[in-house]
């Protein structure tokens, strides 16, 4: 079984390398279409911002590709049988030059071959319908957006077009931070939201002072060009982050299932040097997901730590301590009646922390908690690690059942942290959810950069048929919607894929693309090529589904 994880893992590489040249031309069509660089510069560029997208974006997306299906029928078969088929699809689709999305082929075989080996009732309905969903919601979201910008960025009065740029500016870092609890959304999300937009205000108000309130369109069109380097570069960093995910929950929805098998004893065949370098442990966090009482979404993501004699835990703004069932911290606030004698804060005082400021005490945790995980003689607050057993939660590190069939064992060591959230008879609350999900920090540190140097280096491979359609075939494209829809999209990408939602920066952009070119007039847009596209997205999720179930069938054969 070893031996098919490893050739798992080369093609799910190989699929990431296909898709970053697939869906190159999602990054570069309209940036080479409008002359602002030629298609060597520009894959180049699209690359380098693909590869950063490491360090910016989390893993909404992959987890949200890996919980498609019941885990329980998640095999390494059906993760081999799906990834050919979603292979074979995205290079038939790139030789005939249709852009299809990836995310949903890959979504399509995986679904199919899990059909195949369980049944429609191992498919997670919720995930596939929001997925579905986003087939036509993207590429409308990001039609709307782009026809605002254009209209507002075709204003000829200047005060008007600034005012109103600047409210639409304030209004999306609002919304953006308000909802950072709610999508988990990294603050880095946040200032890249704000500076892109920032820069395009502040570039064209340093251009009206230069040039005048009516320069020649000659200066107007170079404007533009130079703020389509930074469009593109947006939308490059949105087509990583967005892609490179769905690669990676399929890498560790593979890990989990080899690791399961050997826990059990099934699987022995693992080379000491993997072990050794935990190369291949993947784990997951658990966190429980709520609604309170103001109507907000919470998550509950327990984090754990012995000091002493003592075991202490966060929940939100407050760390507790369990054995004592005493706050060291509420809403953020230290009580000061703990805090000379609680071995906590003990260990505070020791790496030099303020005790009276929370976010201190909660950064040195984290710089700490990465250490813990090395080296067994540092304390520190550690997020809870767990594996998906069947319709079990298990604690990682001692093998207890957690949660069975969202039913707390009241034999587990840590039981006690979660009382707020379950009812007497040990179960969830009603309208409480059990989430177990991968990060960054539960996986090895290679399958995540290894997935965005594959499509770095896949996009630098290029997709030249793809970028004819895409960059000169819906319709034709200036500097200035260039920038309209490149921007649009990449704001639609950057929110829905905090969302964790697998949508696809094909359809992304060529809803942008379809939302400048209505501004102009409805015609200006071929329909006939739009309609097109539309069937092959439509097709794309139940066809690789298909072939998915047929690749099944064909690999159980030889097993």
């Amino acid at each position: 079984m070893f031996t098919l994880l490893i050739v798992i893992i080369v093609i799910a590489l190989l699929f990431d390398l296909v898709n970053g040249f697939h869906d190159a031309a999602n990054s570069i069509a309209t940036v080479v279409s409008t002359k602002v660089l030629t298609p060597t510069q520009a894959v180049i560029w699209a690359a380098f911002f693909n590869f950063i997208a490491y360090w910016v974006f989390d893993m909404s997306v992959g987890n949200t590709v890996a919980k498609t299906v019941d885990n329980s029928a998640i095999s390494l078969w059906v993760i081999l049988a799906g990834l050919i088929a979603a292979t074979v699809w995205n290079l038939l689709t790139w030789k005939l030059g249709i852009p299809s999305s990836s995310s949903h082929t890959l979504i399509g075989g995986f679904g199919g071959a899990a059909i195949a080996h369980a049944g429609f009732g191992v498919l997670n309905s919720a995930e596939i319908l929001k997925t579905v969903l986003f087939i036509f919601l993207a590429p409308f979201i990001g039609g709307l957006i782009s026809f605002f910008i254009a209209l507002v960025t075709i204003q000829r009065n200047f005060i008007k077009k600034i005012t109103i740029s600047i409210l639409a500016s304030v209004a999306t870092v609002y919304v953006t931070y308000s909802l950072k609890d709610t999508l988990d959304i990294k603050p880095i999300m946040i200032w890249i939201i704000g500076v892109l937009l920032g820069l395009f205000i502040v570039v064209y108000c340093w251009y009206q002072i230069v040039n005048g309130k009516n320069p020649s369109h000659t200066k107007e069109g170079n404007m533009y060009k130079k703020l389509q380097l930074l469009s593109s570069a947006a939308f490059s960093l949105g087509h990583g982050g967005a892609d490179s995910q769905k690669v990676m929950g399929i890498i560790c929805a593979a890990c989990i299932v080899y690791a399961n098998s050997y826990r059990a004893g099934v699987d022995n065949d693992m080379p000491e040097f993997f072990k050794e370098n935990n190369l291949l442990h993947t784990t997951e966090i658990l966190q429980v997901k709520y609604t309170n009482d103001e109507g907000k979404v919470k998550k509950f993501k327990p984090s754990v730590g012995v000091f002493g004699k003592d075991t202490v835990y966060l929940d939100g703004k407050n760390i507790i301590d369990l054995t004592s069932g005493e706050k060291i911290y509420e809403d953020e606030k230290l009580n000061p009646k703990v805090a000379a004698t609680n071995p906590f804060i003990n260990h505070l005082k020791k790496e030099g922390v303020d005790i009276n400021k929370f976010s201190e005490v909660i950064d040195e945790e984290k710089k700490l908690e990465k250490k813990a995980k090395e080296n067994s003689s540092i304390h520190s607050l550690v997020k809870l690690e767990v594996y998906s057993d069947k319709k079990d939660v298990k604690d990682v590190v001692t093998n207890e059942v957690i949660f069975s069939d969202k039913k707390i064992n009241p034999d587990y060591r840590y039981a006690k942290i979660f009382a707020k959230y379950i009812d007497k008879d040990g179960k969830l609350l009603e309208g409480h959810k059990l989430e177990t999900k991968v990060t960054k920090d539960t996986m090895p540190t290679w399958i995540a950069f290894g997935c965005y140097l594959m499509i770095g280096m896949g996009t630098l491979m290029g997709g030249w048929k793809i970028v004819k359609t895409m960059g000169t075939k819906i319709t034709k494209v200036t500097p200035l919607e260039g920038v309209c829809s490149e921007t649009a999209g990449a704001l639609t990408l950057f929110t829905v894929s905090q969302m964790g939602v697998p949508v696809s920066t094909t359809h992304t952009i060529t809803g942008s693309i379809i939302g400048v070119g209505a501004t102009k007039r409805l015609s200006a847009v071929r329909w006939g090529v739009t309609i097109s596209l539309l069937w092959a997205w439509v097709l794309t999720i139940p066809v690789s589904a298909i072939m998915g179930a047929i690749l099944y069938y064909i690999t159980t054969l030889f097993v």
